[in-house]
């Protein structure tokens, strides 16, 4: 990760500039957790909300940009080099909101080695909503050691906090956000869960590789036959990302939770 500009003073380009882009691979942080198969489904969903372009006139047009990149690919992309690339739009023309779109989408595939989907909106049309689940924040956290400890009854649960931090690998920043977990299994103590969640509050982990090791633990401990975990985490640099593992198949929900 020598290259990367995360945490480095980097020039931002004055013009559309695809060589910002820095890949991440997905495959250490997964070798790490023993995952040799996916045992999940899903996408990372990100949205842009600082970018801007030019019309063939010369005058400066603004949008909203939604990524979706499907957790099956080999790499994701790094965020602030993301951050760089969105910004060299700035200063160079385009025929339309459709055009940005499809060079972003290849630009990305190339790096991600995956087919993804972009999208520009005018605005943020989607509004502000909450999870539909328990929420556990003021749930009394054990204070044993955060282990997820499951019940013998079978069931279902949904649940979500909104105090969820962990802190970036490479700058140690804090990254703030929300996690929703839904499943059918095994019963898992909310105490201990809750506990188990805010035990990531001092974790160096990029967004994505902490919702897959949620995934994983709480698919075992609840030996889980359906499970999605959600995480939205709010936006820096104006990109927020928004990592959805499931069992199912469907696409992550495009919502925005209020702190968003």
């Amino acid at each position: 990760m020598s290259d990367l500009p995360l945490g480095r003073h980097v020039a931002y380009p004055t013009h559309y500039d695809p060589s910002v882009l820095r890949p991440i691979d997905r495959a250490p942080a997964r070798r790490r957790l023993g995952i040799d198969t996916l045992p999940f489904f899903g996408e990372d969903v990100w949205n842009g909300y600082e970018l801007s372009w030019l019309s063939p006139s010369g005058l400066p047009r603004v949008g909203v940009l939604t990524l979706r990149v499907p957790c099956r690919s080999a790499a994701t992309v790094e965020s602030k080099s993301l951050k760089l690339y969105l910004n060299s739009f700035a200063q160079t023309a385009f025929a339309g909101r459709d055009d940005v779109a499809d060079t972003i989408a290849a630009d990305l595939a190339g790096i991600v080695r995956c087919r993804i989907a972009a999208g520009i909106a005018a605005s943020t049309a989607t509004a502000c909503t909450d999870f539909e689940s328990f929420c556990l924040d003021d749930t009394q956290p054990c204070p044993a050691e955060p282990t997820l400890t499951a019940t013998d009854d079978p069931g279902a649960d949904a649940v979500h906090t909104h105090l969820f931090r962990s802190v970036c690998p490479i700058t140690g920043q804090p990254d703030w956000g929300s996690v929703q977990i839904a499943w059918h299994g095994r019963g898992i103590e909310r105490p201990r869960l809750l506990a188990y969640l805010l035990s990531y509050r001092n974790e160096a982990s990029f967004h994505e590789d902490a919702v897959e090791r949620i995934f994983v633990d709480v698919l075992e401990a609840a030996q889980a036959t359906e499970l999605t975990v959600h995480g939205r985490f709010l936006r820096r640099g104006g990109i927020d990302i928004n990592p959805y593992r499931s069992t199912s198949h469907r696409p992550a929900p495009l919502i925005r939770l209020p702190r968003q």
